[in-house]
């Protein structure tokens, strides 16, 4: 079975995560990063007109795309970009993406003077940050930095009816509904109802069956 995933107007390569997460436990250098580290350099960035670049690993003669929105929360440093699918590069990474070869993020930076704190542990707190690239890796220094979403408009092939019901149930389809469908198709769904379906269920067959409606009118 073959499913697009991608939403009305989603664009393929798409890719968003967190590339950096403030406080906690220290990457794997024994730094952490302190909240709004990256203040400074992001409105740089933003009057410059520019934005930290999309590399593969680290590699500065490997871009696969660019960024298109860089941001501090309460958690971390979240990113949104699209990957260059008119390349080799950008191309690849993609399947990786998709596939689940690779999912980290990893950045470049530089530590200004005075911008970081050694601690009594042998830590060190970064207060600030100059961030040159944002990397996506296959392991990430920090543990917590995530891809955490990839758009495609190509098809996905689901390998089982369980993989498929687990998809439905995160599209918001009740369970029994669910399952009905990854079993039977839409005419499991407008089977005759047990004693025990549950009111959701009923509810979900309602509106399926009021836009089949609306689809037929002439």
């Amino acid at each position: 079975l073959q499913l697009k995933l991608a939403g009305p107007g989603a664009a393929a390569g798409q890719l968003e995560g967190y590339a950096s997460t403030f406080g906690g436990e220290p990457d794997s250098y024994g730094d952490i990063i302190a909240p709004g580290a990256f203040s400074k350099t992001l409105s740089a960035h933003k009057a410059a007109g520019t934005m930290p670049v999309m590399l593969w690993a680290h590699d500065m003669k490997a871009p696969i795309g660019r960024w298109l929105e860089m941001k501090e929360d309460a958690r971390g440093l979240f990113v949104s970009g699209q990957l260059n699918l008119q390349t080799d590069r950008g191309k690849e990474a993609h399947e990786h993406l998709k596939a689940g070869d690779v999912g980290g993020f990893s950045i470049g930076y530089r530590v200004p003077d005075g911008g970081s704190t050694y601690n009594r542990d042998g830590t060190t707190t970064l207060n600030e940050v100059d961030l040159a690239e944002v990397s996506v890796v296959s392991i990430p220094a920090n543990r917590n930095a995530r891809v955490t979403a990839v758009k495609t408009d190509g098809p996905t092939v689901l390998r089982s009816q369980a993989e498929l019901e687990e998809l439905l149930r995160k599209a918001g389809l009740p369970r029994g509904a669910a399952v009905k469908l990854a079993a039977g198709g839409f005419p499991a769904l407008f089977a005759e109802p047990q004693p025990d379906q549950p009111p959701e269920i009923e509810r979900f067959l309602a509106r399926i069956k009021a836009a089949t409606r609306e689809l037929t009118k002439d």
